[in-house]
């Protein structure tokens, strides 16, 4: 009888113990939740939330946060249907890339987008998605620090994120002083979204020879940045076809086709220009169209993601890119 008692004892010890341990994590793991999304919170950003319930936690603060989400993308909120997705276009890509892992096709196109990201993204990379082909997304790091999740979708999926500036304030042609601190912030804010450094690739606002410049630091002065971000070893990145979706057209979805269909005519090289602005519906109305024409008339889809020599090398010679100074 005393062994028994001796052994219930233990046995309810345990129970006991092991209830109190329970409830002492699940109170931990719930407060580190509630630490965490209020974190969340007055970042202004969304993230993808990790394997705990924070439902109950959204109920108490959804009033106070409601126009703050409403400014940003939602974002899955099961890492496990997340993991499963990723895991499907890390394949998708990979296939993709394997069959393309020649380049030797001699019409390539590449589909760049500027001004992103914004609540008009996600639409283009479904779009990109169901159509099998990826694109290269020169970004602005103000958005690209709002919207961090969608800037990693963006790039998980096998597209490109280049900068583009941080503001995109014509102002920043002020100066030498003023451009590379604009372009600095919005290189390392992308660093830190991806995890990885960039690579030494970017589009100038309004282009290499743009003329918005000219009120802030005078005519000469795009030349005079464009040789300086040589010396610096950098490439920048212009386009020889347009979709016109910056200007009167944005909302002409047969004018927009037209000036890239038209664009693109007798050439074998091309970087087509959109904006991924949220007024920009119309754009990925017309892209699976355009899609379409490019893979009809034999066109490679190429991003600067994996961009080769000899492909920059061509942009160089057909006045899409500078030649940097590597020292």
């Amino acid at each position: 009888m005393k062994r028994l008692a001796i052994v219930l004892s233990i046995i309810i010890f345990c129970l006991i113990g092991g209830f109190t341990f329970s409830e002492n994590n699940q109170h931990s793991a719930s407060a580190g939740a509630e630490a965490r999304y209020e974190d969340v919170v007055e970042e202004k950003v969304d993230v993808v939330e990790e394997s705990i319930d924070a439902e109950e936690i959204q109920e108490e603060i959804q009033e106070e946060i409601q126009e703050e989400i409403q400014d940003h993308e939602e974002t899955d909120t099961n890492m496990n249907n997340t993991i499963e997705e990723s895991e499907s276009v890390n394949k998708k890509s990979e296939e993709k890339a394997s069959s393309n892992d020649d380049h030797t096709s001699s019409k390539k196109v590449f589909l760049t987008f500027d001004d992103g990201p914004t609540t008009l993204t996600p639409e283009i990379l479904r779009i990109l998605n169901e159509n099998n082909v990826q694109a290269t997304f020169f970004v602005i790091g103000r958005l690209a620090e709002e919207n961090p999740d969608l800037i990693k979708r963006t790039y998980l999926e096998g597209n490109m994120i280049l900068p583009h500036s941080h503001t995109h304030d014509y102002a920043i042609y002020s100066t030498f002083e003023t451009f590379y601190e604009d372009f600095y912030k919005v290189e390392e804010t992308l660093n830190n979204i991806l995890g990885i450094e960039v690579p030494p690739v970017f589009r100038f606002p309004g282009g290499s020879s743009n003329q918005s410049s000219f009120k802030y630091g005078g005519k000469q002065f795009m030349p005079r940045l464009t040789e300086d971000v040589k010396e610096k070893g950098y490439y920048y990145i212009d386009w020889n076809v347009s979709s016109g979706d910056a200007g009167s057209d944005y909302n002409n979805k047969t004018k927009m086709v037209e000036n890239v269909i038209n664009g693109a005519n007798n050439k074998d090289f091309i970087v087509v220009l959109f904006h991924d602005v949220s007024r920009n519906t119309r754009v990925a109305e017309i892209l699976p169209e355009i899609i379409t024409s490019f893979k009809e008339k034999g066109y490679e889809f190429r991003t600067f993601r994996d961009i080769t020599e000899e492909e920059l090398d061509k942009m160089v010679q057909l006045k899409l890119a500078n030649k940097p100074i590597i020292r």
